[in-house]
């Protein structure tokens, strides 16, 4: 089975959670327990790949938060 990348369970999350305001810390501590639970290795750095969907345009930054279309 292919592991999942860190992008693809950010996108995971924010597809299940849609148009709903989230607040930062709870991306940041799903996305992390999550994918170690599923690979066993540690999200070094989720902030950087919030910020890149942001980016992208697949999210939208709400007053500090990020909104997923």
């Amino acid at each position: 089975m292919k592991e999942i990348t860190q992008q693809e369970l950010l996108i995971e999350f924010y597809k299940a959670n849609p148009n709903r305001n989230i607040e930062h810390p709870e991306i940041v501590d799903w996305v992390t327990s999550e994918y170690y639970k599923r690979t066993g290795k540690i999200f070094r750095d989720p902030d950087r790949g919030v910020r890149k969907l942001s980016q992208s345009g697949f999210l939208i930054k709400v007053k500090k938060r990020y909104l997923s279309l």
